[in-house]
């Protein structure tokens, strides 16, 4: 209670000592603290008065500006063709190949500065000789309903008019850019193709089949007959062009004949060569001896006993070619039996197995070639060993089923035994390959 008695004196003696005294702060003082009141109030957002947030605000929109302002203008689009110009009705309307310029002379003046020129070799109106470049402006005095204007001149006009086909130039003069080495033959037919434009961007090959190529120098197959429509696109600098022609595919024919005999060969016995080609108009016959013949079905004697190879060759309406030789035709005999390496099956269903020389046109069933065969076996069995065809009848062939399901695609082998008319017996074994239509 003393202390606080005490405290209570002390503070009455300075109140009362003070109370009448006046303190007045230096300028420097109050300035430097209004300053400081100044910079708090600007830094603090006020709606109603200048602060760092408005100041913030006109700098960034000003800066914007500035860019816009100072940036360069769009590039302007130029059209592939040049814009047309009206002129007034009153103003005489001048072709860009007319090289003019109207000085304000007189008609006459005009004319004799023209013969002047034409005199000297200069183009007439310009200033310039024959040789030198055309003067593209043409003026006219600028009086009532007059104007001024600027015509390009005749090869500035071509040249844009030209500007999108520039790249397309031909090696040739016929006006396409494909070329092709053969369009007509037979199959399988090679074909290299060639795209004749000098300088282009891409270009897109269609060979009619389902096949495209991006190259510019492909090379195509066609293994079927046909009509094949080629078509070669070509871009260069937007445009396109399309070319195209023909390519025909004409039908291999197919060589086949069988040796006809009844007995064992002997010297000067009369063979008949049976025909069982299909496709083919013209034949060419090599008996092996050095003779031959163009029949159908020709006959032949031989001279003398030897190991003779016997060829035919089956040619098409259109040059198409196939052979078929029968090495060692008369080796003892012309008994003999072959094979295929392939077939096709018939996709519609079983054909029952049974064929002759002229049912089995499309080779749908898999069967020998053979004369002089008495008795014969043939098997057909799949890779893993499983049998799958049998048959004991040399008319009688596979035709591609197993139990009424047409097999697989892909190689079987076969195995064939029996004998000859002559009593030499026969053991083959080989492959065949089942191919889908």
């Amino acid at each position: 209670m003393e202390q606080n008695s005490e405290d209570r004196i002390l503070n009455d003696l300075f109140r009362r000592k003070l109370e009448s005294a006046e303190v007045i702060p230096s300028p420097s003082t109050g300035s430097r603290l209004m300053r400081r009141v100044a910079m708090r109030e600007f830094l603090r957002f006020n709606p109603s008065r200048l602060n760092i947030w408005y100041a913030g605000a006109v700098v960034v929109a000003g800066t914007v500006l500035s860019l816009i302002l100072t940036s360069d203008p769009p590039a302007e689009i130029i059209n592939s063709e040049p814009e047309a110009v009206e002129i007034k009705t009153d103003v005489p309307v001048i072709r860009a190949e007319d090289k003019i310029i109207n000085t304000g002379k007189s008609e006459n003046e005009s004319i004799k500065q023209g013969k002047s020129d034409a005199a000297q070799g200069r183009s007439p109106g310009t200033g310039e000789n024959n040789s030198g470049s055309a003067i593209t402006q043409q003026t006219f005095p600028e009086s009532d309903g007059a104007a001024k204007v600027n015509i390009p001149a005749a090869g500035a006009m071509d040249e844009a008019a030209d500007r999108g086909d520039r790249k397309l130039k031909l090696f040739s003069g016929n006006g396409s850019y494909l070329n092709a080495s053969v369009t007509e033959g037979c199959a399988p037919l090679k074909v290299s193709f060639r795209c004749l434009a000098a300088a282009y961007d891409s270009c897109l090959w269609k060979f009619g089949d389902g096949g495209y190529s991006a190259s510019g120098y492909p090379v195509w197959l066609f293994d079927m007959e046909g009509e094949y429509n080629i078509s070669l696109l070509v871009y260069s600098s937007g445009i396109q062009h399309q070319s195209s022609v023909v390519i025909k595919v004409h039908p291999k024919p197919e060589a086949r004949f069988e040796v006809i005999c009844e007995n064992n060969v002997t010297v000067d016995d009369e063979i008949l060569f049976r025909n069982y080609s299909e496709g083919a108009q013209k034949f060419s016959w090599d008996f092996g001896d050095g003779s031959g013949s163009g029949m159908f079905e020709p006959r032949h004697k031989y001279g003398r006993d030897g190991h003779y190879n016997v060829r035919l060759i089956a040619i098409s309406e259109y040059g198409c070619t196939d052979s078929m030789v029968v090495e060692n035709a008369f080796t003892g005999s012309s008994c003999f039996i072959e094979f295929p390496n392939a077939f096709i099956p018939n996709p519609n269903g079983p054909s029952g197995g049974y064929y002759s020389p002229k049912s089995d046109e499309v080779s749908h069933i898999f069967h020998p070639v053979f004369s002089g065969v008495s008795d014969y076996q043939l098997r057909i069995f799949t890779r893993r060993g499983v049998m799958i065809f049998e048959s004991n009848d040399i008319n009688y062939g596979w035709d591609g089923y197993y139990k009424g399901q047409l097999c697989d695609p892909g190689v079987y082998v076969w195995k064939v035994r029996g004998n000859f008319i002559n009593s030499d017996s026969f053991t083959r074994m080989g492959d065949v390959t089942l191919l889908k239509n």
